[in-house]
């Protein structure tokens, strides 16, 4: 439980520090990081369409090489909001890691709302990981998986899948970050 009250405390954290980051200007180029070794790294997407209540979603996991080991891509309908999607999108992506029986789990969302009121929900899902940490990602950190998910509302790619490695359109986005993550 201490976990998720870090990972919590640290949302709210970040959410100030990127005010504060707002008035001044930066020119730091931020990069997908590996997990330590034996760590593999979730970094989970989402893009949501409001006028069709439609929302598209990915996961890709990454070992500590930067290696994809796996991608998924989803479908969401009948959701009321993005804070729902986001919600709906994170527990599919930890009860995707329990499927694929991932034991060491850096789950990387984008940029997330608090879940407090959802906090036993999210806890009994990782109740089958037996070691995992959340992780704010900013965007430039996750954008093969926001990619991914945005290819279901922008190019309606509705089939949900799982898949081995990395989509091939974007090999050069999965390699490039590969490369950088090892320098």
């Amino acid at each position: 439980m201490l976990e998720a009250d870090s990972w919590f405390l640290a949302v709210e954290m970040e959410e100030t520090r990127m005010e504060e980051d707002k008035r001044v200007e930066q020119t730091v180029m931020l990069k997908w990081e590996p997990p330590q070794v034996s760590w593999l790294k979730c970094n989970i997407g989402v893009h949501w369409k409001k006028e069709f209540a439609l929302g598209g979603a990915a996961w890709v996991l990454r070992d500590s090489k930067g290696k994809v080991l796996l991608h998924s891509r989803r479908a969401f309908t009948g959701l009321n909001n993005l804070k729902e999607l986001k919600f709906q999108v994170l527990m599919w992506a930890i009860d995707s890691m329990v499927s694929h029986k991932a034991k060491q789990v850096i789950f990387r969302p984008k940029a997330w709302p608090s879940f407090k009121a959802m906090r036993a929900d999210i806890l009994f899902g990782l109740r089958k990981i037996e070691w995992w940490r959340f992780s704010k990602e900013m965007n430039s950190g996750n954008r093969g998986a926001f990619l991914i998910a945005q290819s279901v509302t922008r190019d309606l790619r509705l089939q949900s899948y799982v898949a081995a490695g990395y989509p091939f359109w974007l090999q050069g986005i999965f390699e490039s970050e590969k490369r950088l993550a090892s320098l």
